[in-house]
């Protein structure tokens, strides 16, 4: 099968499942209300931050050349989680607005999710292994996660509950669609933005030193993607909270499903793939019949691991 049919098969996939999407539900309630202020909002996130975090996982993998680099395994959605522990917990006592109060949480994130990236391409010029960043990465995670544990036991306990639900990882937003283009814009300009970025990630992929003999000012590309990504990933988690796996999931799918590492290729069959996978986990999350909705992560997860334990054994990691 060519390429170009591929391409238009996932598309259609998408276009079937964005339908489904604003079908189904745990309720099977088909008012316009329903539909317009909850589940089209709800598929739409869904697609949106499914190919986010997906391109978000393509980009860490490009620049630590690591198979199981992601925003979740590399400690980059802990550091984004601090940045919204703080914005939550902190709001409240500032008196911060609505408006300001999306605003600070997402700059939080953001700034949060870029730190540890920073931290991990520090510690990537002192380690020979990639599997050694990926124990970094973990800890940093595990430190990170620490001080949020901190705050949430210090914090207001109403606070608290939201934070907690929050951290399950939901696509569901019951929101006016003019509150949610706020994190819509910024997601989509990035993801714009990267398929101006096709060629120096490809040269990324050969090494440094190659890269840096064919031109490429490899520091300038390194701030352009530890800047998309905390971008994406600050955004996205400021959203629906941390996705679990996605990000090192997507790439891997999409490179195997048309046999290129090229990133003119990758990107987009990456973008659809992840929009798709993001809506599928959302659908499965709240199947007819279910009493309420499961926990996004609960369904990432149980998607996402087996995928990467395929991976670790398919490039001979243990």
């Amino acid at each position: 099968m060519t390429l170009s049919k591929k391409f238009i098969g996932l598309v259609i996939l998408l276009v079937f499942l964005i339908f489904a999407g604003i079908s189904l539900g745990s309720v099977l309630d088909f008012s316009n209300d329903n539909i317009l202020k909850l589940r089209i909002p709800r598929t739409i996130t869904a697609v949106i931050c499914g190919a986010g975090i997906a391109i978000a996982g393509l980009l860490m993998q490009t620049l630590f050349r690591n198979p199981l680099a992601g925003p979740s395994v590399l400690g980059i959605s802990s550091g984004s989680t601090l940045g919204v522990a703080i914005g939550i917990f902190a709001l409240e006592a500032l008196g911060i607005g609505m408006f300001y109060e999306k605003f600070t949480i997402s700059v939080l994130a953001i700034l949060g999710a870029s730190a540890v990236t920073l931290l991990l391409l520090f510690v990537s010029k002192f380690v020979k292994h990639s599997n050694t960043l990926l124990i970094v990465g973990l800890m940093v995670g595990y430190f990170v996660s620490s001080i949020v544990s901190i705050f949430s036991f210090y914090g207001d306990k109403t606070n608290l509950q939201s934070f907690v639900y929050w951290g399950m990882g939901s696509f569901n937003k019951e929101s006016e669609m003019d509150s949610l283009y706020f994190y819509y814009v910024p997601i989509l300009l990035i993801l714009f933005l990267v398929f101006f970025l096709q060629k120096p990630l490809n040269i990324l992929l050969t090494g440094e030193k190659y890269a840096v003999s064919m031109g490429l000012n490899t520091s300038r590309m390194r701030w352009i993607t530890i800047t998309c990504t905390g971008i994406l990933v600050g955004i996205i988690t400021a959203l629906c909270g941390p996705i679990a796996f996605l990000g090192i999931a997507v790439p891997h799918l999409a490179r195997n499903f048309i046999k290129k590492s090229d990133h003119k290729w990758v990107i987009p069959f990456a973008l659809l793939i992840g929009g798709s996978l993001g809506l599928i986990c959302d659908i499965i999350s709240r199947l007819p019949g279910l009493e309420g909705t499961l926990p996004l992560n609960a369904v990432t997860s149980f998607i996402g691991a087996p995928i990467v334990v395929w991976i670790i054994f398919k490039n001979k990691m243990v």
